[in-house]
């Protein structure tokens, strides 16, 4: 499929979201489409998609009967429909010769248990819901997919089923994320949405950053190159005129020197025709990044000395009700420590986080933290603000000064005027910044953060990354934002089946061990042998499905079906004796 965009405008109530786009997607093509947010990514997704209509310009798709399928991000289901019936109608509307196995493949491969199949679609918790959408993929013809914000909610296992799909699609792909891992991995071209309109960028996203780079540079010299000009030809043009005026007096009624002076005049315009034509193409000043400011971010833990072990757990059992999430946990956090604490949802990550912050009391075990500890919690929820506080008011609750509380404000992109803004009219992206401000301001010296980077663009990541890399104390936190996890951690604490396994490195460590322990698989029935049954299984359902997808014999296809769902039941029995283990 070819697609074609020219000039493309949509305007809401009046207020213009996007104007003159133009761009195109070729056969191949898997785009990556970033921008910060508001900037109308998902509106020029849904503009090519048909599901909205141009105010200007027009998208022509050749052949024009090929199919787009959108997979929103915040999907919705009918309400009475269940989670198998609303992929079962997609399956039988799609002409699949068996929709019954082709349903519960698909619903295998996103890793929907077969427990909630019979449940409603509009129950299930967000990640499920985003899974239950990218099931639509699997079971839809389509020559175009669009893709936004697919890894919203998804755990780490679901993150891998999703790259390898979105890597052995054969059509173009259009993805809105903000997940710079994912984009890395899947895309071979970012396309940029600013206010100056639509720029494409070859590669993934590291090679758009250095792109980006480059461009800054370039830029840069640019703009001094040309202000040094003007500055010599405003000078140039001030000397001629002085002189000029000078000559022109002097001469008096000498008819040689008076036209030896307006000679000049001819040199003067030009010189002036030439400065009007630099100011009219002015180069725009390039943007100084706001450096973060170590002394600010780290005052209160200069000079502290801390003992080796700043919290230690033993034992820990945390339920509700009948649903146990921890079991006899422990662990120690030392200084200097950076750790991702990750993990399927609904493992007690958030559980964890509110036992070691003191905000949750009812378990068993003990928790023992040294009294040096000062310890800040960043929620995932956001609701401790005062709606009708500034931003800088509300930062200044944490006892800083103005010009600190500022200086560390325009390092998270509040510059100028904005710090007035009231916190009712932000976004929940710019309140997870201010959050994360009035913490780093708060004195503490264990950060614990649950989804920090929930709802920001990639640019607020980046800034967030920034301060907490120049953060001297130590980091707990959650996050399913890999890039993140690989920019920031030095320990990975994984959370699954009740149980807490400590790697003593970074993410690239504990994917290197992960494998390692699948290749280890041997047979027997004890926790570890189970759980590496466990991976091996994951992999080869993986594997299937990805042969499935190719043109297959029809009596290879009834085979390879035949196996994937072996295949699938093996894995649930398994899971259930990991627990029975448990």
């Amino acid at each position: 499929m070819n697609l074609h965009f020219d000039n493309i405008g949509k305007s809401y109530q009046g207020k213009t979201v996007l104007a003159n786009i133009s761009g195109k997607i070729n056969p191949g093509d898997k785009i990556g489409l970033i921008g910060v947010n508001g900037r109308g990514k998902t509106t020029l997704a849904k503009l090519l998609a048909g599901l909205e209509a141009c105010d200007t310009g027009k998208v022509k798709v050749s052949p024009s009967q090929g199919k787009i399928l959108y997979i929103e991000q915040y999907p919705n289901f009918e309400e009475q429909v269940t989670v198998y019936e609303e992929i079962f109608r997609l399956a039988s509307e799609n002409q699949h010769q068996d929709s019954e196995t082709t349903t519960k493949r698909a619903l295998y491969r996103v890793g929907l248990d077969e427990k909630i199949w019979g449940q409603r679609a509009v129950s299930l918790s967000g990640g499920e819901k985003t899974k239950l959408a990218l099931c639509r993929a699997l079971v839809s013809h389509f020559e175009l997919l669009i893709l936004d914000e697919p890894t919203n909610h998804l755990d780490l296992p679901s993150y891998t089923w999703l790259e390898d799909f979105v890597q052995k699609l054969n059509q173009p792909l259009l993805v809105i994320s903000h997940d710079r891992f994912f984009l890395d991995r899947v895309v071979n071209k970012i396309w940029e949405l600013t206010d100056q309109g639509l720029k494409p960028y070859e590669g993934n996203y590291s090679a758009y950053k250095g792109q980006k780079e480059i461009e800054l540079t370039t830029i840069t010299r640019n703009y001094e190159k040309q202000q040094a000009k003007i500055k010599s030809l405003q000078q140039m043009i001030h000397e001629r005129e002085n002189w000029f005026r000078s000559a022109h007096k002097a001469a008096g009624q000498n008819d040689f020197y008076r036209s030896k002076a307006k000679k000049h005049t001819s040199v003067l315009k030009a010189k002036a025709r030439e400065l009007a034509r630099m100011e009219q193409n002015k180069i725009e000043k390039p943007k100084k990044a706001v450096s973060p400011a170590f002394e600010i971010i780290n005052k209160s833990i200069t000079n502290q000395k801390f003992p080796p072990y700043l919290i230690q757990g033993k034992q820990i059992t945390k339920a509700y009700g009948e649903r146990t999430v921890l079991r006899e946990i422990s662990f120690d956090i030392k200084r200097q420590d950076r750790i991702a604490l990750i993990g399927p949802n609904g493992a007690g990550k958030t559980s964890l986080l509110k036992i070691i912050c003191g905000l949750e009391q009812d378990y068993s075990g003990s928790l023992t933290v040294n009294p040096s500890v000062k310890i800040g919690y960043f929620a995932q929820e956001l609701d401790h603000l005062n709606g009708e506080s500034t931003i800088l008011d509300e930062v200044l609750l944490e006892g800083t000064t103005t010009e600190e509380a500022r200086l560390l404000l325009a390092c998270l992109l509040f510059r100028g005027d904005a710090v007035y803004k009231k916190i009712a009219h932000l976004s929940m992206g710019e309140r997870g910044r201010v959050a994360f401000a009035k913490l780093i301001l708060s004195g503490a010296n264990v950060l614990v953060l649950d989804e920090p980077t929930n709802y920001m663009d990639i640019l607020s990541k980046e800034k967030v990354e920034e301060v907490l890399e120049e953060f001297s104390g130590v980091i707990i936190f959650v996050s399913h934002d890999r890039y993140f996890i690989q920019r920031l951690a030095n320990r990975i604490f994984l959370l699954e089946n009740q149980g807490l396994s400590c790697y003593d490195g970074g993410y690239e460590y504990y994917l290197t061990k992960c494998r390692e322990q699948r290749k280890q698989a041997e047979v027997g029935l004890d926790y570890g042998q189970i759980a590496d049954t466990i991976r091996r299984l994951e992999c080869e359902l993986a594997f299937l499905g990805g042969k499935l997808n190719e043109p297959l014999e029809p009596a290879e296809k009834e085979s390879l079906n035949e196996r994937f769902l072996a295949i699938a039941k093996e894995l649930r029995n398994n899971r259930e004796l990991l627990k029975g283990q448990k």
